[in-house]
């Protein structure tokens, strides 16, 4: 693969797979507005991000065969979903929405595989600075939203992504060049137990992006309710939670050094448990926003953690389709759990207690991934992931 060489490939996807980010976490902060144009209850709201995290974890199965090509449609999709949102009625709101997230998430898959098919030599390291870069731009997505609000309206915010998507998929037409994968042979991965590595990880997977993108996604509204905050500071505080796993991320390679993975994603989980307990007791200002950098921090390592040792094991890379399918389903289940919960006990504190008993179930099932065996490093970003995601989505 010479022309285009590999390092000007990946020039164009960090951009790109950062704008994936950005598209998944700017649902979180555009809730309230988005609730307020369309006369949304809790309920609709949470319909609402089912049906856009939904789309990221469909837009994953799509990802087979050529990933550049599925990144150039995910990207030119994007344009297509973003110009719609300001212009649509709301029996068209949340068709959009699952088409809008389905082409993020098309795109977010596409970026990761693609890393992982073509940069096998440096591999770990490509892929952990990518899942850095869309970190960066889940950070970036919702401190974009809160600006715009401020001076435009949610509208602009839509417009600005359908600008981006759509250079990035010209972009894409012009560098992003495929190969193909041969696929290997693994003992983890035949018969029955291949079914139940697949299903394990793919339960894990569902919860951990789901308490991602349930708290990227409910924050923005949970701090309006809880504080007396104004719009652009609430979305902003999304922000702080993005932020936390852009840190987190960038320093999971270091703190490697001296931890091992095992221990370190036993240790991250715990620590999240621990936030979004205090999250869910606090009720003033302050400790709200350290609970929500705290939990930031905590899940960031996980997904890539844990996807490591998935991939050490996988047979083909694009195996891993239906555990980013079932880890962005979990994007789209939670936040629904977490609006109905809401809308029946009329508190949105009592949804929230969804993440606590998420995390707790997830510590429960460590010992069965095996995961303390075998971890050879962080590799792949969340839905956002996602599917993420991020999310998370997602993502």
């Amino acid at each position: 693969m010479s022309t285009p060489s590999r390092r000007v490939m990946l020039m164009v996807l960090h951009p790109a797979f950062a704008l994936t980010g950005m598209a998944a976490s700017v649902t979180g902060p555009l809730l309230p507005s988005l609730a307020r144009q369309f006369h949304l209850s809790d309920a609709q709201s949470g319909l609402l991000l089912f049906s856009i995290y939904a789309g990221m974890a469909s837009g994953a199965l799509v990802c087979r065969g050529n990933y550049a090509r599925i990144l150039l449609a995910g990207c030119a999709a994007m344009t297509l979903g973003c110009l719609g949102f300001p212009w649509i009625s709301r029996p068209l709101l949340f068709p959009l929405a699952f088409f809008y997230g389905a082409s993020a998430g098309a795109a977010m898959t596409a970026v990761s595989l693609f890393a992982g098919r073509n940069y096998l030599a440096r591999r770990a390291a490509t892929l952990t600075l990518l899942n850095f870069t869309w970190s960066l731009g889940a950070t970036i997505g919702p401190l974009l939203a809160a600006r715009l609000l401020a001076v435009a309206s949610w509208r602009a915010v839509y417009s600005v992504l359908a600008a981006a998507s759509a250079l990035g998929a010209l972009a894409v037409a012009f560098t992003i060049r495929d190969s193909e994968e041969i696929p290997r042979a693994t003992r983890e991965t035949t018969g029955l137990r291949n079914l139940r590595f697949i299903v394990l990880f793919a339960l894990f997977f569902f919860f951990e992006v789901g308490v991602e993108w349930m708290a990227g996604a409910w924050f923005t509204t949970y701090i309006l309710r809880a504080t007396a905050a104004t719009l652009t500071l609430a979305a902003a505080a999304s922000a702080l939670f993005w932020g936390g796993f852009l840190a987190s991320r960038g320093l999971t390679p270091l703190v490697l050094l001296r931890v091992t993975p095992g221990k370190l994603l036993q240790g991250a989980l715990l620590v999240a448990l621990g936030a979004a307990s205090l999250l869910i007791a606090s009720r003033m200002a302050v400790p709200l926003i350290a609970a929500i950098v705290l939990l930031g921090l905590a899940l960031g390592p996980v997904f890539p953690l844990a996807l490591a040792a998935f991939l050490d094991r996988a047979r083909h890379t694009s195996d891993s389709r239906f555990v980013l399918f079932f880890s962005g389903f979990g994007a789209a289940v939670l936040p629904l759990v977490v609006g109905d919960v809401s809308a029946h006990s009329g508190s949105l504190r009592i949804g929230l207690f969804t993440a606590p008993v998420t995390l707790l179930v997830m510590v429960a099932m460590l010992p069965l991934l095996g995961v303390s065996r075998r971890i050879a490093s962080p590799v792949l970003p969340s839905m956002e992931h996602a599917a993420q995601p991020s999310g998370d989505p997602l993502p």
